[in-house]
């Protein structure tokens, strides 16, 4: 064999190793956590069911679906919401993660709030407001506080853009159900967007076309005087932030300060992210939140 044939046999395979080696350093990092988050947190890996779960709430049927580890045992369980316009797929890929790492999870419709994505609930969005999701979230806990396979002493909300803000008012209204939060690109810009729509309350219209849904009054009117941040720093749960660099619907600033808020809160910034995030943030927000239900128990 020549020294040409050697030495491209010894390029060759530094240049598999450099790729090995980037490769396992690149996927350390972004599984990292401002908590250390490890593989470890995610290495056991379970089968998990689905079940249709409906309930009733304020007048309507609300449908939910569970996905349930096959544990020995009752599960850690989180309660997921949705946000403006969407239904209880949002964020699936995050969803069955935690699924497959032992986690419950119960995502439902709420009345009147899907729009975007064909919702299975009963309600009309001009009916819908933040505080009539807080009412179905809060009938939702109750429910499946009571099914064999969650453990209701570890129930943990989990919330998407509105459903973010709707499980932070829950979470403080109701701190003895709620073992800990986790926010997805959290919409706490909405009460703000409210005044810069709106003169006075007087002025808000009986309908309105919000983002390409038509909402009714009570959207707004429910809100106009409610002190968002005063309510969520009464909150003394652990709380864990995730928001995209490149959200161009709810600034950082928002998510900033409700980190500063909250008596317990790790804000983690995704970069390059948006308003709805990506397979592979999906994935990484899983390692944190089971990395942090860990350390809760």
């Amino acid at each position: 064999m020549t020294k040409t044939k050697y030495l491209i046999i010894i390029l060759i395979a530094a240049a598999v190793f450099l790729s090995v080696f980037y490769w396992l350093s690149y996927y350390g990092k972004r599984t990292g956590t401002n908590n250390g988050v490890t593989d470890e947190a995610i290495s056991e890996q379970y089968q998990f069911t689905s079940r249709d779960i409906s309930f009733e709430s304020d007048g309507h049927t609300i449908y939910g679906r569970a996905l349930i580890p096959q544990t020995n045992k009752p599960a850690v369980t989180v309660v997921f919401s949705h946000g403006f316009g969407g239904n209880h797929e949002q964020e699936l890929t995050l969803q069955e993660y935690l699924a497959s790492s032992g986690i419950a999870v119960y995502a439902f419709d709420f009345a009147g709030g899907s729009g975007y994505s064909p919702g299975q609930s009963e309600g009309e969005m001009t009916d819908m407001s933040v505080l009539t999701e807080v009412q179905n979230l809060e009938d939702a806990l109750a429910v499946i506080r009571n099914q064999e396979f969650a453990d209701s002493d570890n129930i943990f909300l989990l919330g998407a853009s509105q459903g973010g803000v709707v499980s932070s008012i829950t979470a403080a209204e109701n701190p003895k159900m709620v073992k800990g939060l986790f926010l997805l690109y959290p919409a706490f810009s909405l009460f703000d967007d409210a005044h810069d729509r709106f003169e006075s309350a007087e002025a808000i219209p009986e309908t309105y076309n919000l983002m390409g849904l038509t909402v009714g009054s009570r959207y707004f009117t429910d809100i106009w005087d409610y002190d968002i941040y005063d309510k969520i720093g009464q909150y003394g749960g652990d709380v864990g932030i995730f928001h995209g660099t490149d959200d161009d619907l709810v600034p950082m600033s928002y998510a900033e300060r409700a980190g500063d808020t909250f008596p317990h809160a790790v804000l983690t910034q995704l970069k390059g992210e948006g308003h709805g995030f990506s397979d592979s943030a999906q994935e990484k927000i899983a390692a944190d939140i089971i990395n942090a239900v860990n350390n809760n128990q």
